[in-house]
Order: structure tokens, then sequence, then C-alpha cells
């Protein structure tokens, strides 16, 4: 998640949500509408009908920036686009979008666990594609995630407590910065306890035990979400192939390369 630091701001003032949109501005009215397309766009995760879906729900948003499922859909969106662009300007650009609309989801709805959860995962992919972002960075991403894990532990099958844990996980250490495998393990083992069977809480639990020196029980915990993520891909699970290459890597049936 957060690979280099540097001195750049992570948060600048976020632009005119039909700027960020970059397209002719829609009626309140088709707002609904083009958010549904854009959620039924990004379900496939092809990466054509994710960019196309980004733009649609950045439209909605614009047309009514009080609609949330439209703003946390555009920032998750631009954050998968962030992850699976082919070329690196692409990559950072989305980066650079979802952090913008994450503060626009922020800006209307500041007590959304969900719209603080998107803005510490957006700033997390920002700092990533622009390190010289990084050192700013640790701060907000650490505040958005423990935020939203205390509105709202539940959500996405607890994505706050396993964010917490690959954060603190993959983190400088004190005295660069809040990196501290102890407490990536907590936060995992709290994930685990509210949903046993996710397998990207399985995977953060096996990171955090190697991490901590348990070598054994983090390739049981990665052959345990391998299992889980097969499953989930034959129950057509959106993101559970991506779960399996993971889970392969972690339980050492593939190369990390």
């Amino acid at each position: 998640m957060l690979a280099a630091v540097g001195c750049a701001p992570a948060l600048r003032t976020a632009p005119p949500l039909a700027e960020i949109a970059g397209a002719p501005t829609a009626s309140r009215v088709e707002a609904p509408a083009l958010q549904a397309r854009a959620a039924g766009l990004f379900a496939s995760r092809d990466l054509n009908h994710v960019r196309e879906a980004a733009g649609l729900a950045l439209q909605a948003a614009a047309a009514d920036p009080s609609l949330e499922p439209a703003l946390l859909t555009a920032v998750e969106t631009l954050v998968w686009l962030a992850d699976h662009e082919p070329e690196a300007e692409a990559r950072e650009t989305a980066a650079v979008r979802a952090v913008q609309a994450a503060q626009w989801c922020d800006r209307g709805a500041p007590a959304s666990p969900a719209c603080s959860f998107w803005l510490g995962a957006a700033l997390g992919v920002q700092a990533r594609e622009r390190p010289t972002t990084g050192l700013s960075a640790l701060p907000a991403i650490e505040a958005a995630f423990k935020a939203a894990a205390a509105g709202d532990p539940s959500l996405d099958l607890a994505a706050p407590d396993r964010a917490l844990a690959v954060f603190y996980l993959r983190a400088p250490q004190w005295p660069a910065g809040p990196g501290d495998p102890d407490r990536g393990l907590e936060h995992a083992r709290r994930a685990i306890a509210l949903f046993p069977d996710h397998p990207p809480n399985l995977l953060a639990l096996a990171e955090a035990l190697a991490a901590t020196g348990d070598a054994e029980g983090a390739v049981r915990e990665a052959t345990t979400a391998l299992s889980r993520a097969r499953s989930a891909v034959a129950a057509g699970v959106p993101d559970a192939a991506e779960w399996v290459r993971e889970a392969e890597v972690a339980s050492g049936l593939r190369d990390q390369g």
C-alpha cells in the first residue's frame, strides 16, 4: 500500500466534481440511473468497463453531490484503476482523482465510515503512485481508517481493521513512520474475529503472522485463504480470482513475480 515517503502534500483542495469528471454535466434526475449503470459496469472488473464506470459515477456525483453511492462508486472504481491500469501515468491519474472524489465524499458525509475508509484507500494508492506525497499521507491514512473502524467495523467484511492491519505492517516503522507489526497483527485478528472466512482477512492475518515471526501460522492462514478464495471464484465473486493469486503467493504455491 505504501512503499515510499516524501514531502509533497497528500491532500490539496479538490476541484469541482464536474472538473474531476471531465464530462458534460448530467441533470440531477439522471444521477441515480448513471450510478446504477456505473455499479453494473464495475461488477464486471473488465478494465474498459471500469474506466467507463468511473466516468459515469463521477458524472452522477457531479449532478447530485448528495448522492453518496455515486461518490463511493467513483472512488472505488478509481482506486481499482490505480491498481490495474497498465501504464504508470494512468495509474497516477486515477489515484489523484480517487483522492479528489473521496474528499468530496468526506465533505458531504463527514460521519460516513465508508467515505472515511475510501479516503484512506485513495490516499494509499496515491502515495504509492506519487511517492512524494507519502510522508503527509501517513497520518491522514491512519486517521481515515481509524474513523471507519470506529464508525462501522463490519464495513465491507471488516475492511477498516483489515486496512489498518496492512497499513501498520507496510508503513515505515519508527522513527520514520507509524509502522508496527504487532499492531498490524492486532487489527488482523479483529478482522478475523468479525469475518473469519473472508479471504482478504485471512491474507492480512497471514501477512501479520509472517511479520511477527510465525512463519508456520502464516502459511496455514494463507492456505486457508486459498481454499476460501477458490470457493469464492466458483460462487462468482468479482475479486476472487485476485484473492486466489495473492493466496498462492502467500502460501508458497506461486512465485512473487
